[in-house]
């Protein structure tokens, strides 16, 4: 064979695994050869973007075949699901074969506890990780979607955590709002709960939840332990609050959290205006379902957080009054009242908390829907400048979306370790007994 004409067959070959190619790629998406494995609570979206709808909520530890010769886009991995659904889940949150990411579960050490804030877009549920139990305070969001989010999430810890036989020790619901228990039913019939505390309050948008959570725990056998807290009962309690084994269930042998609620409903007093409790309270806000939020502190260790639903200034003050001599509002991470509301944070309050980190639960406010952020207006520029004046801790610059006023947001240049679900999706805050914290976010 000549030089010639081996150069052509070669060439003629060559052309024709090139067709080849090419043809095959106009029916088939690139695939590269690998899989990626979740390591922490990620949503897969349709584009690579976190505004893009949700594909799936995969579960930690679940396999998704990698796409695109392992390309990133905006920092997103091209993935194809189990069933052949494609997708797009962002990096950080997967590890590649032979990858040894560390993720929450390569982090929950033995004494760690994990405060989860779980993005219920306009809503809250924050699930607490302690190394023998765990308590899910609030179950709420703007719609089902968010309650998918919360079971999806569940399912997944639990399955991390089997030694908790999907067992929340209690379960915390801080008023009778939609955006508070909205999903109160499902994970009550989903997992099983040890405890249910609330503020005996049976009204409000989320009124049947509350009773059907109300005759959910008298029809077991043997009924679930339930504490309707009342302001009267924490006076009762005295200056430490109320605890008590069914608000403070977990028991860990090397290191014990502390929870009690510090602030309950003001139910008896509604039938009661002149108590001088409520004295300068402003006509209508004892009527108000926010101002009956439950006060939840929980302590881990040197660690410290406050809970303080969807509490407004005249309740807290109230509660900013009633603590002022004793140590108990200095906490380390608050979530913010009233999903970063105008109304949900106070100077005073701050003072009292010098926190570390704030962390707001409230949803995205590119979405325009009723009962949005983007309705509300949340957060509010006000209350978030007070916020990271008052936090200690830095985070890396970035630019977030505030709102100015209802349905109008600007960007807000944020340097204080100020965090929230609308921007950040998931949130994990991992405790150290001795109060170092590190935090881990979605986005």
């Amino acid at each position: 064979m000549t030089g010639t004409r081996w150069f052509r067959l070669r060439l003629s070959r060559l052309l024709l695994l090139c067709a080849a190619a090419l043809g095959a790629s106009a029916f088939h998406s690139p695939a590269y050869a690998e899989d990626v494995t979740v390591k922490r609570h990620v949503t897969v979206r349709e584009q690579p973007t976190r505004r893009s709808d949700a594909v799936k909520y995969p579960a930690v530890g679940e396999a998704l075949t990698l796409l695109d010769n392992g390309a990133r886009v905006h920092g997103y991995f091209h993935v194809r699901l189990s069933d052949g659904r494609t997708g797009w889940v962002y990096s950080t949150f997967v590890a590649r074969s032979g990858e040894a990411g560390e993720g929450i579960a390569g982090a929950q050490a033995s004494d760690v506890a994990i405060a989860h804030f779980v993005n219920m877009d306009q809503g809250n549920a924050t699930l607490l990780e302690f190394p023998c139990g765990a308590i899910l305070i609030d179950a709420g969001g703007r719609d089902s979607t968010a309650g998918d989010h919360l079971i999806a999430y569940l399912n997944a810890f639990f399955a991390r955590r089997a030694d908790l036989n999907r067992h929340l020790a209690a379960l915390f619901v801080t008023h009778t709002h939609v955006d508070h228990n909205r999903a109160l039913r499902r994970v009550a019939e989903a997992f099983s709960i040890d405890g249910y505390v609330d503020n005996g309050l049976l009204n409000g948008s989320g009124s049947p939840g509350a009773k059907w959570m109300a005759n959910h725990v008298s029809a077991q056998v043997p009924p679930i332990p339930r504490v309707q807290v009342t302001n009267q009962a924490i006076d009762a309690a005295g200056p430490n609050g109320l605890a008590g084994p069914v608000v403070d269930p977990v028991n860990c042998p090397r290191v014990d959290p502390d929870i009690r609620v510090l602030a309950g409903s003001h139910k008896d007093d509604l039938e009661n205006p002149d108590d001088p409790e409520h004295l300068g309270w402003p006509d209508g806000d004892l009527e108000n379902g926010n101002n009956h939020s439950l006060v939840i502190r929980v302590a881990y260790g040197k660690a410290s957080f406050l809970f303080t639903g969807d509490l407004e200034e005249p309740a807290i003050e109230t509660l900013v009054a009633k603590y002022q001599a004793s140590n108990l509002l200095n906490v380390d991470v608050w979530e913010v009242g009233h999903h970063g509301s105008q109304n949900g944070t106070t100077a005073s309050l701050l003072a009292a908390m010098s926190p570390e980190i704030a962390v707001i639960s409230m949803g995205d406010g590119a979405i325009h829907a009723p009962w949005s952020a983007y309705a509300y207006g949340h957060p509010r520029r006000s209350a978030v400048t007070m916020i990271a004046q008052a936090v200690s801790r830095v985070r890396p610059a970035t630019e977030v979306l505030v709102a100015d006023k209802v349905k109008h947001f600007s960007p807000f240049n944020l340097t204080k370790a100020v965090y929230a679900t609308g921007w950040n999706g998931d949130i994990d805050i991992i405790a150290s007994p001795d109060g170092t914290m590190r935090i881990k976010t979605e986005h």
